[in-house]
């Protein structure tokens, strides 16, 4: 083996050694209720008789005392085409993963997906799956901007939408425990 090959080595798991320590010491959200209003844009299948427009939806969720958080959701869509206004209504539960923290700009990453029902003017209800992704900037400890982005895969009819939102979180939580003391 080279010289070169072992630096690279002992560089890479010194780097991979800390990344991993820096996310076990990196600070979980705090736990409590949350609600999330959001604004997007819904983006349909090509194939789907509805089209483009704005959405708005609605979020209930519990942060754990982990990274993990549940949330419960409502999205509405005019989704209007061809001068047709189109109805989509979606409900979901998704869960979200909050990635480390980067603690110099208060942005938290997070990972997140779901199972839903999509009802397009209450012709059906189909199943869906959603997975994504998105940021969260701390105002403070209770607020958060939060810009978001999901594929939503219908699985009965096959269509592949996606939606984009940006919102605003509010944090129902417990008093942090170093506050209080």
């Amino acid at each position: 083996m080279s010289t070169s090959f072992k630096k690279r080595t002992l560089f890479s798991g010194v780097l991979i050694a800390s990344s991993l320590a820096t996310m076990a010491y990196a600070e979980t959200p705090k736990p409590g209720f949350t609600v999330t209003p959001s604004i997007g844009y819904y983006n349909t299948d090509s194939d789907r008789q509805a089209g483009n427009d704005t959405s708005y939806s609605i979020g209930v969720g519990y942060q754990t005392n982990s990274p993990l958080a549940l949330e419960a959701v409502y999205l509405h869509s005019d989704a209007s085409k061809r001068g047709r206004n189109n109805d989509l209504d979606q409900y979901r539960v998704d869960g979200l993963y909050s990635l480390p923290e980067f603690t110099t700009v208060n942005l938290t990453p997070y990972v997140a997906a779901g199972v839903g029902m999509t009802d397009v003017d209450g012709d059906s209800n189909n199943l869906l799956v959603n997975a994504g992704g998105g940021v969260k900037y701390a105002i403070n400890s209770d607020v958060d901007l939060r810009a978001d982005f999901r594929l939503v895969k219908d699985i009965e009819d096959n269509h592949l939408d996606n939606v984009t939102s940006v919102g605003v979180q509010y944090s129902f939580g417990m008093p942090n425990q170093q506050a209080s003391n």
